[in-house]
């Protein structure tokens, strides 16, 4: 191989090793971690829900204790004694659903086979309440609309039958909508995963009506957060994006409606799977609130999440429930600044490092095939009659004319 093709495949590797794709592949993608609860009703014993999500919104699978590391207040880093998957986590959910003019034809049908989709994943002891917004009368949540709008049931028959007797509306009160929900959200109990299911193909329109603030502050204060499913170009995707960022959530977005039901049932199985992580913990029963640093370092990534539970009272349990006992409401955490790396989209990069690939080798197989290709150098030789040099010499020789060629002595 010659010094130019060395030069242009060392290059063209150094290209690859630099190749946004391939480091955001080798650093591995940004990862979510989402402190739900803290059960104190064992205590000593703690037992944490959390749930962990990987960029594409899906959970992460198969973390073990050494994956994770607690502290406890300013102590010494520990690991966790156990770590068990939860894949039927309980949920109360309500699903905002865009029905504006904007999603008339196929996309409409599709966003309802979409929710049905999402339904379908949901267990007895789930409950689900519907918004489907176009024109919102209002944001009351004690006031709703027998055809759009549904209080929390675990009657999923009677949400399939609104879903599918639902019409398009004019407008786009998304601001309205999304405060409606996280409203009937905060005043039900904490014994359940609660989230916020947001679908829209738009923005607020039109732009006067409700506060872009709204709904992240109500989110915010009340701990829910909001997963948004984006369709189209036509979304307002920053707002939407800080939506889903701001309360804890994810966003997922797709150009196709043809994609929503795998998109729903995505969210379905992310909103179903948490992780039970059960601990020891160290704290007296002092009577103030701590703080609990959850570190978890994964071959999918790195995420930390912080939670103040307590106040550790004495009226706490200090043994494990029994069946005397097993009424004792649990203590519900505060999850504050959680640190974490954001949810993003995964970059488009991280499937285009095989094409890179093929065509660093293609590249280096045609300079190969090109040098292979060149004309060989001419054989040196000399006129037999005067010792002329012939060597590149067509014809007779032009000094006497002679035609009788012989090698050229070394």
């Amino acid at each position: 191989m010659n010094k130019i093709l060395r030069l242009v495949l060392v290059g063209l590797f150094v290209l690859l090793g630099t190749w946004p794709g391939i480091h955001a592949a080798a650093q591995g993608a940004a990862i979510n971690l989402r402190v739900d609860q803290v059960d104190l009703t064992g205590y000593p014993d703690v037992t944490v829900h959390l749930r962990a999500w990987d960029a594409a919104g899906l959970p992460l699978a198969d973390l073990t204790t050494k994956e994770f590391t607690l502290i406890e207040d300013q102590g010494t880093p520990f690991h966790p004694s156990s770590v068990k998957s939860d894949l039927e986590a309980p949920l109360r959910v309500v699903l905002v659903m865009d029905i504006s003019g904007s999603m008339a034809g196929q996309p409409f049908e599709d966003a309802k086979q979409a929710a049905v989709r999402f339904l379908d994943r949901l267990k007895p002891g789930d409950q689900v309440a519907l918004i489907a917004f176009s024109d919102l009368a209002n944001d009351d949540p004690t006031t709703l609309d027998p055809t759009r709008e549904l209080p929390f049931t675990s009657d999923f028959a009677t949400v399939y039958d609104t879903i599918e007797s639902l019409q398009l509306g004019k407008y786009t009160h998304l601001y309205l909508a999304v405060g409606k929900a996280l409203k009937m959200l905060a005043q039900t109990p904490p014994d359940a995963t609660r989230a916020v299911l947001l679908f829209t193909d738009g923005r607020n329109e039109p732009e006067n009506v409700g506060d872009p603030q709204e709904p992240i502050r109500l989110a915010q204060e009340a701990d829910i957060p909001i997963f948004v499913i984006g369709l189209g170009n036509k979304i307002d995707e920053p707002y939407l994006r800080s939506l889903a960022l701001k309360s804890g959530g994810l966003m997922r977005t797709t150009p196709r409606s043809s994609e929503l039901a795998a998109l729903f049932g995505d969210m379905a199985t992310l909103l179903k799977t948490q992780y039970l992580i059960g601990y020891r913990s160290g704290l007296p029963l002092d009577g103030n609130k701590h703080t609990l640093k959850i570190q978890l370092n994964s071959p999918a990534g790195n995420a930390e999440s912080r939670v103040d539970f307590g106040p550790l009272t004495p009226s706490l349990q200090t043994t494990p429930p029994t069946a005397a006992n097993t009424e004792v409401p649990p203590v519900i955490a505060t999850p504050v600044a959680t640190k974490i790396e954001p949810p993003i989209t995964p970059p488009p990069a991280n499937k285009n490092w095989i094409w890179l690939v093929a065509a660093v080798i293609a590249i280096g197989l045609g300079l190969l095939f090109a040098r292979s290709r060149r004309s060989p150098r001419p054989v040196p030789e000399v006129c037999a009659q005067c010792g002329f040099d012939l060597t590149g010499v067509g014809g007779s020789c032009p000094q006497c004319g002679g035609t009788r060629r012989l090698p050229k002595a070394k």
